[in-house]
């Protein structure tokens, strides 16, 4: 398949993935609650959480920096890098599997790292959750390694489409909770042992599901994985993996004192009566961030990594930065064009599907670092494919060390209303941060290879962020005028009207100024 053939097949599988994951989550939502308010929604979310963050510690980020560009030097090594190969796997499954085992073992004091300050009825609730939850580890792991393996091998749309069956899943499993249970909105000790199993074992069989999904593909074009133990021709990947590992756990340990900092804003509003965004709203509201970063920026990504890999194995350094700007141009219009959209009607679409504004306005301050967030992710993409992880690391380093500092300053010195947004603001300005601190290190890189890489397109850059003001105002004047509908219907008409004039807006303006990227995306 050619590059722009997967991209739109991943595309649309990660259009169908997220529209369905944005189903569940209005579910969840129903099902258990998205403030502070709900104690569920709040358990839930550290308990299934947990496992995603979990696996990011352990192998996540090794497995996207070194595993497709191994597996595309193994490609050409014959036999031997076959065995590389199959080392490599083996490694990472037994691993995984142990330290899933023991990692679920030490429930409670998972949950309690994540909310140090929860009363025990919390910490209960939350712990008999994650023992269902945590098993997820594996099945992270396993299907992070076989998406990885057929990437490389030039097989994008299975590894797409595995989370949208993922979703339906676990929708599923909402739904018979929603039915066939008692509601999940009241306090701790009103959840029995069927309860928790039910809405936490659903969300463990979804990621099974994924993972298994993928072994059809992989019988398909002929991949057998056999089982060799030892590390052979595996050092030279050990620099790469411990600078990546490194950038992992500064994120993590961010992670760690923004869920403490928000958890704790939480508890504290449900003990007081108050209705205020909690660690579960700062949640959803980045799920909706990640739409536009989840179809357009990783799509487009992983359609063009394999070839950087081989680009960069050939030294063919100009063609690895003609293919990373391929995407930036592109992700930068659309991620400005989305937040321009979140910043306008974020507490309208929020309040119309979850019934309340509050998650919407952790989105508009979200939306700001939003396309920060998204060119850090490719420029770092591309560093990885050049075998240099130091680059990401310090980039990780930046965005982990902001993030909480920004979480550290909301808990001093806001109150817990405000404390959730604090902490959304610091994300933002990291994201910033970490883009700027991506494009210097990898032109650092670049010349380090002997390639002068292309200077940044600034004025390109200033005029796509001065139409998103321009379109998030013009927005933000129609959602005032009309005013807020008491309907759902009428909430959602606004909805549409405003998102229509800020993308027309956007893309009108944009092309008067020059810019044609909207040409591209259209092909």
């Amino acid at each position: 398949m050619s590059a722009r053939g997967a991209v739109g097949s991943m595309m649309a599988a990660t259009l169908v993935s997220r529209a369905l994951g944005f189903a569940k989550a209005i579910l969840l939502v129903a099902a258990i609650g998205g403030t502070s308010t709900a104690v569920a929604g709040q358990t839930f979310e550290i308990a299934n959480s947990a496992p995603t963050y979990l696996f990011a510690l352990i192998a996540g980020g090794v497995l996207g920096a070194v595993l497709v560009p191994q597996i595309v030097r193994n490609l050409h090594a014959g036999s031997s890098g076959q065995e590389d190969t199959d080392r490599l796997l083996t490694i990472i499954l037994i691993g995984g599997a142990g330290a899933t085992v023991v990692l679920t073992l030490c429930a409670p004091g998972i949950v309690w790292i994540y909310a140090t300050t929860w009363s025990a009825p919390w910490l209960g609730l939350a712990t008999s959750m994650a023992y269902w939850c945590l098993p997820q580890i594996f099945f992270l792991i396993t299907f992070a390694v076989l998406s990885q393996v057929l990437n490389a091998r030039g097989v994008f749309g299975a590894p797409a489409w595995a989370p949208a069956i993922s979703n339906v899943v676990g929708i599923g499993g909402i739904l018979v909770f929603l039915v066939a249970l008692p509601s999940g909105l009241g306090d701790a000790g009103t959840w029995t042992p069927l309860m928790i199993a039910v809405l936490s074992g659903a969300a463990t069989l979804a990621i099974a599901v994924q993972s298994f999904l993928l072994l059809i593909p992989l019988r398909r074009i002929g991949f057998r994985l056999r089982f060799r133990w030892g590390f052979a021709g595996l050092g030279h990947m050990s620099p790469l993996a411990g600078w990546t590992l490194s950038g992992v756990f500064a994120s993590q340990v961010a992670y760690l004192l923004t869920a403490n900092v928000a958890s704790s804003a939480g508890e504290s509003l449900n003990q007081l009566g108050i209705d205020g965004p909690s660690l579960n709203s700062l949640s959803i509201a980045y799920l909706l961030m990640l739409l536009p970063h989840g179809i357009v920026t990783v799509s487009l990504t992983t359609a063009l990594y394999t070839r950087m890999s081989g680009a960069a194995a050939r030294n063919n350094f100009a063609e690895v930065e003609s293919l990373s700007n391929l995407a930036l141009r592109p992700v930068a219009y659309v991620s400005l064009a989305a937040a321009a959209v979140f910043l306008a009607v974020g507490p309208i679409l929020t309040e119309a599907i979850f019934g309340t504004p509050l998650i919407g306005h952790l989105l508009q301050v979200l939306a700001v670092g939003l396309v920060g967030f998204s060119q850090a992710y490719v420029l770092n993409r591309t560093s990885f494919t050049l075998q240099d992880a130091r680059g990401p690391f310090i980039t990780q380093l930046t965005i982990a060390v902001l993030s909480a500092a920004g979480a550290l300053a909301a808990a001093i010195l806001l109150p817990p209303q405000l404390t959730v947004i604090g902490i959304a603001a610091g994300i933002s300005i990291a994201n910033i941060a970490g883009w700027s601190t991506a494009h210097v290190l990898l032109r650092r890189t670049f010349r380090k290879r002997g390639h002068e890489s292309e200077p940044a397109a600034v004025w390109g850059l200033t005029r796509l962020l001065a139409t998103a003001m321009i379109s998030a105002a013009a927005g933000l004047a129609t959602t005032t005028i009309i005013g807020t509908p008491a309907s759902f219907i009428g909430r959602a008409l606004i909805f549409l009207l405003a998102a229509l004039i800020v993308s027309g807006v956007f893309v009108g303006i944009s092309w008067l100024l020059g810019d044609r990227t909207i040409k591209d995306l259209r092909r």
